[in-house]
């Protein structure tokens, strides 16, 4: 499908453009309610059930494996169906995961929840779809790296907020707040949204035989590998953020909350320099410049580590570099990626989203086990990753 797929839907072309622009930015933005929004509710929750902070940290990876499953059926059944219907479906389904996980009354109610969250939370992936639909060739780029620029600030926010929902609300805060934005999008994409049957253009979608032509692929493989290897990097640090600050340097709730927010700024003005730059190289050097600057922060945080200098301000400074380095790679090889199977946008994000998740949860999940070498093993990976993906880069296209 292209923007020209669509019919018009109401008013001029510019407010056309700011509804779809809302509606892939709040598919960016409520995907911080079940990780980031959620962080320092690890403490209450680990009281709730009585577990471990290190277990619910574990029940984050459950969460991203499920997620990342249920995404590779979301993305084809979006080509197939329409992203409409799909998009609703999953909406209503997270929707009742997450009332169902603040209802619950024991740890093993709460895991089945949180995988039915997971299961409809799959419609995540359709934003890097309706960017294929909705936006022209030459836009999605920047349309990419300005949402998520967006979802950047909302890093910023979200462990305030979180806060804010633990002290009020309780643990139970964050849940309630998914289903409340999930019914505002539920509406919103009810109305902007055209069936698949309104559509202008119909054309067959093979869902087989594009996963063989993306399996074959080796550049989109290439790309998203890149992707899932920075990602794998801020999820894995992002998820055991509380283990760190809050159970090793004892910070309270909001002072950890302060902590990400700096973390959320950076990757903010990581996104602002990303537009910037995108304008003037290509998308194969600014990969290049974040890997760098990522494999940078891990030796930055190795040396940290080994002179026994680890304070809440030196932990902040490789953060931010791994921030701006995030911010510049990711946009760039999913934009890389995605222009490759541009008709079938739905089943090619589902499987390069599977990817990057897949990575993440596995190496959050290991991450999580290796006790006091937690933050050394961090530095190594970053360092590693950065390697493995310059090497990537250097591969594609070849």
């Amino acid at each position: 499908m292209s923007e020209s797929s669509y019919p018009a839907l109401s008013g001029d072309l510019k407010r056309q453009r700011v509804s779809r622009f809302i509606l892939i930015t709040n598919i960016s933005l409520i995907s911080f309610f079940p990780l980031n929004i959620l962080l320092p509710s690890f403490p209450a929750l680990a009281a709730k059930f009585d577990s471990s902070t290190a277990d619910i940290a574990l029940s984050i990876s459950l969460f991203t494996l499920v997620f990342a499953f249920s995404q590779l059926i979301t993305g084809p059944l979006s080509d197939k169906w329409g992203r409409k219907d799909v998009l609703l479906g999953c909406i209503v389904v997270s929707t009742l995961g997450s009332i169902g996980c603040a209802l619950a009354t024991d740890f093993p109610s709460f895991l089945a929840f949180r995988a039915v969250q997971a299961i409809g939370c799959g419609f995540f992936v359709l934003g890097h779809a309706l960017v294929e639909d909705l936006f022209d060739e030459q836009d999605r780029a920047r349309v990419r790296i300005y949402y998520m620029t967006l979802s950047g600030s909302f890093v910023a926010l979200a462990p305030l907020i979180g806060s804010w929902l633990q002290t009020t609300f309780d643990w139970q805060g964050s849940f309630y707040g998914f289903a409340l934005m999930a019914l505002g999008m539920l509406i919103h994409a009810q109305l902007i949204l055209p069936s698949k049957a309104a559509l202008t253009e119909k054309t067959p979608v093979s869902v087989i035989r594009t996963l063989k032509s993306i399996a074959g692929n080796q550049d989109f493989i290439r790309y998203w590998w890149i992707a899932a290897l920075v990602f794998a990097c801020y999820f894995a640090l992002i998820s055991v953020t509380p283990l760190i600050f809050m159970d090793e340097l004892k910070l309270s709730e909001y002072q950890y909350a302060w902590v990400l927010m700096v973390y959320g700024v950076a990757y903010f003005l990581g996104g602002v320099v990303a537009t910037t730059v995108q304008k003037h190289i290509s998308l194969s050097v600014q990969i290049n410049i974040g890997l760098g600057l990522l494999g940078a922060a891990g030796l930055l945080l190795a040396l940290i580590i080994r002179y026994e200098a680890m304070t809440t301000i030196t932990l902040l400074i490789p953060m931010v570099i791994s921030a701006l380095a995030v911010t510049l790679v990711r946009p760039a090889a999913i934009s890389a990626a995605m222009l490759l199977f541009s008709n079938s946008a739905g089943t090619a994000a589902s499987a390069g989203n599977s990817i990057m998740f897949i990575t993440a949860a596995v190496s959050s999940a290991v991450l999580a086990q290796t006790g006091d070498n937690l933050l050394m093993t961090i530095a190594v990976s970053y360092i590693v990753f950065s390697l493995w993906g310059l090497l990537t880069n250097a591969r594609i296209g070849r």
